[in-house]
């Protein structure tokens, strides 16, 4: 017997079938006017013009800047930012006073992120000052009463949150009338209402004149440092520019919370990513050593496929507060402690996941993907569910909502495909919650056990008036098309002159036509993945999910690919990313 409760309305499975979209080609005349010094040298001079093209670039003057971010440039005045000027007294305040002040952060890569960047700052300019996060199992998002009344008796007076709060109105008002001033520094969907708050600094606020619309609670927490030291009070203890070194957890969390990789953020995690390269923290330096990754290797993939990933495993498996110390660690041994330690949850937490979807497509999703994935266990952890949601909202392209039922209350996470915002999506339903919230994509929230059937029929019914009851093939666009024999180390280095890559910014993709498979195999550990060879010079490929596509040696293929860098036992190799792949007809 499964041990699932699910709740779902089976329809039609979404066909495979994928649109491909070609990117239009850039006028004739735009590659004439890019004359930056950086492109007349470059072997791949028109591909890159046309993947600048893609991305907007419409002038000289905007590639050079897209090319070369500059800190001066591109970082914007922190006093910018609303209510940044109430915060930045306020906190001078309590550093003169000597006040208790309780940095308060979300549990994820985010939030703890954050927290290590206002933690190092505060440390240094010696705010009396104490962190802390939340248990992701144990207690609810954000602010509670309860915790309110436990800062009241600790004697805290200023308490600032990071990555949360936007929504916390009774707990700050608690606060408020226990004398305690609440700065909130958050990033999340705008509220209903805002918080009785002494400060909020959230770049989505009604009047916000700050020119990046989408910021990491982190990015907002480094904005709030780059406030208080260029207000001078503290130049004795630290001088202009240190600043930059706390910008490889702002990359870390930009990464992580998928923020658009343009703009300032852009900047900031180039920046970001240089100083990663110099593995100043021990903790880091420790984990990614464990991984055997090179400081010169270091990209956004590594954050987002190693780094991101362990952070987050602290939170979901154990506590967030092994993360914050990895990240804070001076010491050595502590280092290498915590990396180990964070290298098995991360393992922990890939099997629970595995566990989830498994269960779920085995008793729940055989016959079709319903309209809205809604579904929950007392045996799973709360603490994964966002990835499993993840992975089937990726898999379905359906919404998805997961829960943990523990006791009087259902605890989960959701996730949604693009067009859909989630927290809209609960908030059709918000009577029957506890407390939701999160991003467009996804969220979390927690709920009485007996009004699962009313969320779902709310929200899906909230589905079914936004998107209408078919399902339009995804589709895939291509930045252009190249040859096979293009794909060759040259392409690569040149394309990563527009990196970072992320959200905003994806990572070029190349059509490539009537190729023929010369090799395959599957690989992975259930064997849904395929390595492949193309043409006579056997190019590397690896398609993710695609070795139940039916390929077999010698098929000709027509394939929308990305170029990525493989290292193994010394040897790099650039193969193939494939993110989707046809038979040519006969």
């Amino acid at each position: 017997m499964t041990t699932v409760c699910a709740i779902i309305e089976c329809v039609e499975k979404p066909s495979d079938k994928k649109t491909w979209i070609m990117q239009p080609p850039m006028p004739a005349e735009f590659f004439h006017s890019i004359a930056t010094p950086t492109l007349e040298a470059m072997e791949n001079r028109a591909i890159l013009a046309q993947l600048l093209w893609n991305r907007g670039i419409r002038d000289e003057d905007a590639a050079a800047r897209f090319l070369a971010p500059d800190y001066a440039r591109d970082i914007h005045d922190p006093m910018r930012l609303k209510n940044m000027d109430r915060a930045v007294e306020r906190i001078n305040r309590a550093a003169e006073s000597g006040e208790k002040t309780l940095i308060f952060s979300d549990y994820d890569a985010d939030g703890v992120c954050g927290a290590a960047v206002l933690g190092e700052f505060f440390r240094i300019i010696r705010v009396n000052h104490d962190v802390h996060m939340p248990d992701r199992t144990k207690e609810a998002y954000g602010l509670s009463e309860e915790k309110i009344r436990s800062f009241f008796e600790q004697g805290i007076t200023l308490l600032i949150t990071i990555d949360c709060g936007v929504t916390d109105y009774n707990e700050i008002e608690l606060a408020r009338s226990l004398g305690i001033d609440t700065i909130v520094i958050d990033h999340h969907i705008v509220p209903p209402r805002w918080p009785n708050a002494y400060a909020i600094v959230d770049h989505k606020q009604e009047d916000e004149t700050y020119p990046e619309h989408v910021l990491s609670g982190a990015g907002l927490a480094f904005k709030l440092v780059q406030a208080l030291i260029a207000n001078g009070q503290y130049a004795d203890v630290i001088e202009p520019g240190r600043e930059k070194w706390l910008l490889d957890c702002v990359a870390i969390a930009a990464v992580a919370d998928m923020v658009p990789l343009t703009g300032e953020n852009r900047a900031l995690v180039a920046f970001g990513l240089k100083v990663l390269r110099k593995m100043r923290r021990r903790g880091l330096a420790a984990l990614l050593d464990g991984a055997n990754i090179a400081a010169a290797d270091i990209d956004e993939e590594t954050i987002g496929f190693t780094i991101a990933p362990r952070i987050n495993a602290a939170s979901r498996m154990a506590h967030a507060r092994m993360a914050f110390d990895l990240l804070t660690t001076e010491d050595l041994m502590e280092a290498h402690t915590i990396a180990r330690s964070l290298e098995e949850k991360n393992t922990d937490r890939k099997r629970a996941v595995e566990r989830i979807i498994e269960e779920l497509e085995t008793h729940v999703l055989p016959a079709g993907a319903p309209e809205v994935v809604f579904a929950g266990s007392p045996l799973w952890s709360a603490g994964v569910l966002g990835i499993a949601a993840n992975r089937l909202m990726e898999r379905y392209g359906r919404p998805v909502f997961l829960y943990e039922m523990r006791g009087t209350v259902a605890k989960g996470s959701c996730r949604s495909p693009d067009g859909l915002n989630v927290v809209s999506l609960m908030r059709s339903a918000e009577e029957y919650f506890l407390d939701f919230g999160g991003h467009e994509s996804a969220g979390g929230f927690s709920f009485a056990p007996e009004y699962a059937v009313h969320i779902h029929e709310r929200i899906t019914k909230t589905v079914a008036t936004q998107i209408g009851t078919d399902t339009e093939p995804s589709a895939i666009i291509a930045d252009l098309e190249i040859g096979l024999s293009d794909v060759r180390p040259r392409l690569f280095d040149e394309t990563r002159m527009l990196a970072p890559f992320g959200q905003g910014n994806e990572a070029p993709r190349f059509l490539i036509r009537n190729v023929p498979i010369s090799d395959l195999r599957p690989v992975g550990k259930d064997g849904t993945h395929l390595k492949l060879w193309f043409g006579e010079t056997r190019i590397p490929a690896i398609y993710f999910g695609g070795a139940a596509r039916g390929f077999r040696r010698g098929d000709r293929t027509d394939i929308i690919a990305a170029l990525q860098k493989n290292v193994w036992n010394g040897t790099t190799t650039i193969e193939l990313r494939v993110v989707d792949m046809k038979k040519c007809e006969t």
